[in-house]
């Protein structure tokens, strides 16, 4: 987050200082009484009559052009003008094309996509005496026969984070996960997956998954065969028992991740990159027409591989720019006063 806001205050700042070449050079030809006040590129909140320094920064303030001004001068005046100086219109601000194709600003479409979302699981090579000592338990349990022995077999299991079809699983085979009590250096083919409490809802008995050593290289592919009922009062964290294609030599406790694609479906969305976040809220510029920008406040859903799910804000067709849009930013924020940029019109 902190690397986030450092790359747009320094976009910002080779925006502004992009804009100030152009509005000095503006200045030593347009009247005076043109100039609608001064500002600071930085503090945009600044508005002054007269040339000066920021009362925060130091920088020197540059001047913002009124609505209009100078097309009334001959040619020359005009073109100057057009040249080095944006106008804001009733919504958004116009950039001449030169100045857009400069900034280097890139556009996308928004549509709807099939979206994928990929997250990762963290874990370890299975091994857990305790679960296994417990398994055994249930087993000679149902051997007996006694129902109040299975029962309290059972709560044990359960008590230890086991789901009833995980507990299903061990009285179908009978016989307990032994990968989770083999000691080290035997192949094993048993995992134990850790989910976060937010994705428990996400994750399902079936999935495929990637087992990756923790450089991040895949190991095998693997099945998520059970998930647990408890979240630890520690950790927030979930249980779910993964048993891999293949048997992998890898010792006890191996800290092991779990790569897990979940398709989402056809939805609406947008580039990553084409998104501000504004503290409050989310943002993205818009292409209204030939050079002219226009900030739209979107309500942002699911974020997938590249992309993120529009929810409201928004329509389909619309085109948004996904690189050069700090730059139109900190100028709408300059020509408005810091009023503009991020305010749904």
């Amino acid at each position: 987050m902190r690397a986030n806001r450092l790359f747009h205050y320094f976009s910002m700042l080779l925006g502004v200082l992009l804009l100030s070449f152009g509005i000095i050079a503006c200045e030593k030809t347009v009247p005076r009484e043109d100039i609608s006040h001064y500002t600071c590129p930085m503090h945009p909140q600044i508005r002054m009559d007269d040339p000066g320094s920021c009362p925060i920064c130091g920088m020197d303030l540059v001047p913002v052009l009124k609505e209009g001004a100078g097309q009334e001068d001959h040619s020359s005046h005009e073109h100057a003008a057009h040249d080095t100086q944006e106008s804001t219109d009733t919504e958004g601000i116009r950039i001449d094309p030169v100045r857009t194709q400069n900034i280097g600003v890139r556009t996308d479409s928004v549509a709807v996509r099939s979206l994928t979302r990929s997250f990762i699981m963290y874990g370890k090579v299975a091994y857990d005496p305790e679960l296994w000592v417990a398994q055994n338990e249930y087993i000679e349990a149902l051997k007996l026969g006694d129902s109040s022995l299975i029962r309290s077999a059972e709560l044990k299991l359960q008590f230890l984070g086991l789901s009833q079809e995980w507990i299903g699983l061990i009285k179908k085979e009978r016989k307990p996960d032994l990968g989770i009590h083999l000691p080290s250096g035997i192949a094993r083919g048993y995992f134990e997956a850790f989910i976060n409490q937010g994705d428990v809802g996400t994750v399902k008995v079936g999935q495929q998954v990637d087992i990756l050593d923790e450089k991040g290289r895949v190991l095998q592919q693997g099945v998520i065969e059970a998930i647990g009922v408890l979240v630890d009062p520690k950790t927030r964290l979930v249980r779910a028992l993964v048993r891999s294609g293949k048997s992998i030599d890898l010792k006890a406790n191996t800290f092991v991740q779990f790569r897990i694609l979940i398709p989402l479906g056809r939805r609406l969305s947008v580039p990553r990159e084409a998104v501000l976040f504004n503290g409050d809220h989310n943002m993205v510029y818009v292409v209204a027409d030939s050079g002219r920008f226009v900030a739209r406040r979107i309500e942002l859903g699911d974020e997938a591989e590249g992309y993120f799910e529009i929810r409201s804000g928004i329509e389909e067709g619309a085109s948004v720019v996904t690189n050069g849009h700090f730059l139109i930013d900190s100028e709408t924020q300059i020509k408005t006063g810091g009023t503009g940029a991020g305010h749904q019109h």
